[in-house]
């Protein structure tokens, strides 16, 4: 299962002086969604999409839940006020990771099968034109300015590894970053100024300063790691 979480208010209720939340879980075999509310712990209702969901995100405004079907080549929007799902937007071949823009007005999903990502107008749920990256996009991060989306490439291949800087204001792919064998995962500072990318084979986290694009010296941490996240 893949697990985002959704603020109240828009997306959830308040009892007391305790505002509700929902975790949202995503079920690769059963091809559903399942809210759970984080005031009783208990699950909702399962909500129905396809086959095959390996990522999920959900909008800033708590509204929308976006869901990547591998199999089918789709994203799926869900309303979270209804819990009801969209129709299915056409993306790239076998989506595998989604990041959604601070103000909510674009989700970028990598698609690993077609080494692209596709921006998607949340306003609309329409794709926009894909965008040409590295080999096997597996992570990707948006920074807190929203003008930079950092998409990691190169999983599945310990020689090789890099992370593409998109300009969110024309979706332009720059030039490719090196970092270590087998990225796998990618996190952005809360300042905007670092992004760390987690390198599975080589064992190391790489900080990338996001003014320049420039790798600093790769981090050597635990064997094998396979994630991150910053504290605020």
């Amino acid at each position: 299962p893949v697990v985002t979480g959704a603020l109240g208010g828009t997306a959830g209720r308040r009892t007391g002086t305790a505002q509700a939340e929902t975790v949202y879980v995503a079920d690769n075999s059963a091809g559903t969604v399942t809210p759970i509310s984080t005031i009783t712990n208990m699950p909702g209702k399962p909500i129905r999409v396809a086959r095959g969901t390996t990522a999920i995100a959900v909008t800033p405004d708590g509204k929308t839940v976006y869901v990547a079907d591998w199999r089918a080549d789709t994203v799926t929007p869900i309303t979270t006020a209804t819990g009801t799902p969209g129709k299915p937007i056409k993306v790239g071949k076998a989506p595998d990771r989604i990041a959604i823009t601070p103000d909510g007005q674009t989700a970028y999903v990598a698609n690993f099968g077609s080494n692209t990502v596709t921006p998607i107008t949340t306003a609309t749920n329409t794709p926009g034109k894909p965008i040409r990256v590295g080999g096997e996009p597996s992570a990707i991060a948006v920074t807190r300015d929203g003008k930079t989306a950092y998409v990691v490439n190169g999983v599945g291949h310990p020689g090789w590894g890099t992370v593409t800087p998109i300009t969110t204001a024309t979706n332009t792919a720059g030039k490719p970053i090196r970092v270590g064998g087998d990225p796998l995962a990618i996190a952005v500072t809360r300042d905007g100024r670092t992004a760390y990318v987690v390198s599975f084979t080589a064992g190391t986290v790489t900080p990338i300063t996001t003014a320049t694009n420039t790798p600093g010296k790769p981090i050597k941490v635990g064997k094998e790691p396979s994630a991150l996240v910053i504290v605020p």
